[in-house]
């Protein structure tokens, strides 16, 4: 368990240096971008992961309610479809708030970059979860901390995307 604690830590850790890489101020300057604030990239960062959890949440109770009304019987079919539907509201979510968040003075970003980078960053957790966590449900006598903390790095990953997506194109208005 203690090790894909670390593993969760070191894909935050390289996601945030990516973030950094990626804006860095004195570029910024040179194309005479508006500076990053912290705060802001915090809050489009934290943010934008808990509004996709709400899209996701209500994405998915949506999606199973169509596949009722439509007569689907499988349970099985029921969930997968409520998942996709999930993803969907989640990542336009996430994109969503970013952009509302970024957008706020006298800045403004593409928003198709940010839903660009919403939609890299589930690609990329889903991937991750898949090949190198491979979260399930936990074992008898296994520790759930670790799973809550890969669970956590795996819902910021779209949200650092959509960020990275909108800061990587934000000017002045």
């Amino acid at each position: 368990m203690r090790s894909r604690a670390l593993r969760a830590d070191s894909l935050a850790l390289a996601l945030a240096l990516a973030l950094a890489l990626v804006a860095t101020p004195a570029e910024a300057q040179r194309q005479g971008k508006p500076r990053l604030e912290a705060g802001r990239v915090a809050i489009e960062a934290v943010g934008g992961a808990y509004a996709g959890i709400g899209g996701f949440l209500m994405g998915r109770v949506v999606g199973e309610s169509v596949g009722v009304s439509m007569g689907v019987e499988s349970d099985v079919t029921r969930r997968r479809v409520g998942y996709a539907t999930g993803a969907a509201f989640g990542t336009a979510a996430t994109a969503g708030f970013v952009y509302a968040v970024g957008s706020i003075g006298d800045t403004d970003g593409d928003f198709n970059a940010t839903l660009l980078g919403a939609g890299l960053g589930l690609i990329t957790g889903i991937a991750a979860d898949k090949l190198i966590f491979n979260v399930g449900p936990p074992k008898p006598g296994e520790s759930t901390r670790a799973q809550w903390a890969v669970i956590n790095v795996l819902a910021l990953l779209p949200s650092i995307g959509a960020t990275i997506g909108f800061n990587s194109t934000r000017r002045f208005q």
